[in-house]
Order: C-alpha cells, then structure tokens, then sequence
C-alpha cells in the first residue's frame, strides 16, 4: 500500500525539543506558555520573526481574560529570553515583538537582559499633546506626512 501523506487542515505550532527542554520554557507560568504558542501561531512562513498577539486575540484564543496578566505575560516572555520586543503599540496598535533566541543562554552569564518597553496609553496621549515636543515625536511617528500642507486648487 502506497505512503499517504495526512493533510492538517489547520496546521501546526513547532515548538523545537531543546528549546521545550530548556531552563528558560520551563520556568515559564502556564499562561506564558500557552500565550508563545500563539505568538509562534502569528508565523506566516519560515522567513518572519516578527510576530503579534493583541489583547483581543488573546482573549478570543483563551490565553487570559485580564489585560493585566497580558501584560505580564509579555514581560515574562521578554525577561525568559523568548521574544524581544519591537514596537510598544498602544492606542489601537497592537505591540509587536521579535521571536529571539537569548533563551539559549537564560540564568548563565551569557544572557543579555532586555528591557521591555511599554507602549503609548490614552494617559501618556493626553499628557503628550500638552507637551510640545511630546506631541511632535507622537504625530511624526503616527503619521509622518502631518506637516505637509494640502494642495490649494484641485485639477
């Protein structure tokens, strides 16, 4: 009888032996494990490190319930080396993060600390817009070409 591949109508999450073994994925909480399971889920192709897990989503998924435990989530993957942060999101813009491979060296003298950086909140917006260079930074980031005035006559 001929070899019959199985098709998988959803697909897969890989979570490689030596890395489910490691010291960094063990001492992760339960939540933080099932929430990098869903990271990894955001890859589209081999090629893109670069992945994204909203609040909603996380919700939709049953990952946590709380934005709170997200956020801590998100730490504790950034502190055991699993992911590295990229872009704090905020304000309707989900944070963006890097799939890293520092766990390797997690708890030896290898391991580089990085920071997590919090994203932009409705209260640092407020604040933001008093303050006048707060608010140029802020609108140059979200929309690059708000200085440039419109045409004056339409064709």
């Amino acid at each position: 009888m001929p070899y019959v591949r199985k098709k998988y109508s959803k697909g897969f999450v890989a979570l490689p032996h030596n890395l489910v073994d490691s010291e960094a994925y063990q001492q992760l909480s339960a939540i933080a494990t099932r929430a990098f399971t869903y990271f990894k889920r955001d890859l589209k192709n081999g090629h893109q490190t670069k992945v994204v897990l909203s609040f909603g989503q996380a919700k939709k998924y049953g990952v946590c319930d709380s934005s709170t435990t997200f956020s801590k989530v998100k730490k504790e993957l950034v502190k055991h080396g699993l992911l590295d942060h990229v872009d704090g999101g905020g304000l309707n813009a989900p944070a963006v993060f890097e799939l890293s491979e520092r766990w390797r060296w997690f708890n030896t003298d290898q391991f580089d600390e990085v920071p997590y950086k919090l994203g932009v909140g409705s209260k640092y917006f407020r604040t933001a817009m008093k303050d006048e260079t707060k608010r140029k930074r802020l609108l140059d980031a979200r929309h690059p070409n708000h200085e440039q005035s419109p045409p004056s006559s339409y064709p």
